[in-house]
């Protein structure tokens, strides 16, 4: 505990920063760059010595071992942790008191969850507590989760371009929703060049929307993009394939057939939804039951196979297939209307 709580303390303070890449520096110059007291800084730092993250030269010199740089300068692994401290510890220690005020039972809601109990303000959402800075570290930290979770190699994507026969001429083959930077369709359209960028859809709030206009990414040219809240009527009628890439894990059963129940409304028979999230196993590995606990944190959840065929027949969906790959968690779970 002692170790988690110095170096998220040394990251907020921007101190594993000024430690040099190669050589070190007295503890005396690093209190001097980060404003604090010498003695205060020596013992937030010996703490990390002792468990070999960073090592001190000499009597008066601290340096970077092969571990510490991840925690320096927003590396996504860094901030990794940093998500796992605030958005988890905190609440975590507050866990007997939010049991106790609410009950024996799942978080259901997006407002009066364990994260913003913990913080003092539960009647505000995670995302409405997590904004500017903190959001985007949230958002660069969860790239580390991301590298495990593939986005092609599983589905097979060259089924919507050999399928594009099955929808109107004018409509769209795939629909992002929560789509973010646009970040997945890209690399599926890289994967497929025959699908057109015309008949590809991005939606995400407005300020995300606003970012990828403001950017212009080349890859997007051509996209439309869309500011709309999935929780609200899909505006995006007949599309083939409607994609939601780690959208669901993070809200409650309820919420997430609102989500689902939006887009069946909005589906043709020949349309189909994936759901591209981890199918987690009974029992689950340590990292993703870490993860798990923190998404309850926020009202949301990890899945087993037999959660995701209860939500989605719930949702008035019918599975077609689980689409899965070898040494991963993640699996792409294809949908269509009964």
């Amino acid at each position: 505990m002692g170790e988690m709580g110095a170096l998220r303390l040394l990251m907020d303070w921007q101190a594993l920063d000024h430690i040099p890449e190669s050589g070190s520096i007295t503890y005396t110059e690093l209190a001097a760059k980060i404003n604090a007291e010498e003695p205060l800084v020596r013992r937030m730092c010996w703490m990390l010595v002792s468990t070999g993250v960073l090592k001190q030269i000499g009597e008066d010199k601290v340096a970077h071992t092969k571990f510490s740089p991840l925690y320096a300068n927003k590396n996504p692994q860094g901030l990794f942790f940093k998500i796992m401290m605030d958005e988890g510890m905190l609440p975590y220690t507050r866990w007997p008191d939010y049991f106790r005020t609410y009950g024996r039972k799942e978080p259901n809601t997006v407002t009066h969850v364990p994260h913003g109990f913990g913080w003092g303000e539960p009647e505000k959402t995670f995302w409405e507590m997590a904004s500017g800075e903190r959001l985007e570290d949230y958002n660069t930290g969860l790239q580390t989760a991301d590298e495990f979770l593939p986005i092609t190699g599983i589905f097979p994507f060259k089924w919507i371009a050999e399928n594009a026969h099955a929808v109107a001429d004018d409509a769209p083959l795939i629909v992002d929703v929560g789509g973010g930077r646009g970040h997945a369709l890209r690399r599926i359209r890289a994967e497929c060049p025959d699908i057109p960028r015309e008949r590809m859809v991005l939606e995400d709030r407005p300020p995300v929307i606003e970012e990828v206009v403001r950017l212009g990414l080349a890859e997007l040219q051509g996209v439309k993009k869309i500011a709309h809240d999935f929780f609200k009527e899909q505006p995006v009628k007949g599309a083939l394939v409607y994609y939601l890439r780690r959208i669901m894990h993070d809200w409650s059963d309820d919420l997430d057939c609102t989500i689902l129940g939006h887009l069946r409304d909005a589906m043709t028979p020949n349309s189909r939804i994936l759901i591209t999230e981890q199918v987690v196993t009974n029992p689950p590995s340590s990292l993703t039951a870490q993860t798990d606990l923190v998404l309850m944190n926020i009202g949301g959840k990890e899945r087993t196979e037999k959660d995701w065929r209860t939500l989605i027949a719930t949702a008035g969906l019918e599975i077609v297939k689980f689409w899965n790959a070898e040494a991963t968690e993640v699996s792409v779970i294809e949908c269509k209307k009964p």
